[in-house]
């Protein structure tokens, strides 16, 4: 089973504001790896993050993104694995500053950027591309080009989804949802 995860991490701004803007509550019950469909985490440096198990989550969406980064930096990530589909995104006053995607379905070297990534991304790329030309390139079983936006999200912020963080995670609910996760009107 792959991943299908996202994350935003925040910087300049307060984290009780952060899920406030997100319409998120503390629940008080933390774990050490994020297995709750909603959690978060303060991160080394001034990063504060918080993760949910769905790739559409709305916590990444454009509207979400513009909003929660005004007066902030904000880098967000998206990860489906289940179809080699990686994003990364930077916003910061309300505006994006830069994507950067890639969509296996696309070709296993697709990779898209807009806006002005960081200067690392050339360097994270070509390491990539390297593998993968190395390994076979489009006829390769591992698909090393998903990895770039991933990597770039990390370099910035400090956090991947799939290794091990010092971090604790705290769980996270919906404000106005049941504390079952289930809408009110759905619990009988």
């Amino acid at each position: 089973m792959g991943f299908a995860i996202a994350w935003v991490a925040v910087s300049g701004k307060q984290p009780e504001r952060v899920l406030e803007e997100l319409e998120l509550t503390r629940t008080g019950a933390t774990e050490d790896f994020p297995e709750a469909k909603l959690s978060c985490a303060a991160l080394p440096g001034s990063w504060f993050l918080v993760f949910a198990h769905d790739y559409d989550s709305p916590i990444v969406s454009a509207r979400s993104l513009v909003n929660l980064s005004a007066g902030c930096q904000v880098i967000a990530c998206q990860v489906e694995e289940h179809v080699m589909a990686a994003a990364a995104f930077a916003y910061a006053d309300g505006a994006l500053l830069w994507r950067v995607e890639h969509e296996a379905e696309q070709g296993i070297y697709h990779l898209s950027a807009s806006g002005s990534p960081p200067p690392q991304l050339d360097e994270i790329h070509a390491s990539l591309k390297k593998q993968q030309d190395e390994e076979g390139g489009a006829d390769a079983e591992v698909d090393f080009i998903f990895d770039v936006p991933v990597a770039l999200a990390e370099s910035i912020v400090g956090y991947r989804h799939d290794r091990d963080t010092a971090a604790s995670f705290e769980v996270l609910r919906q404000e106005g949802a049941a504390p079952s996760g289930r809408a009110w009107w759905k619990i009988w």
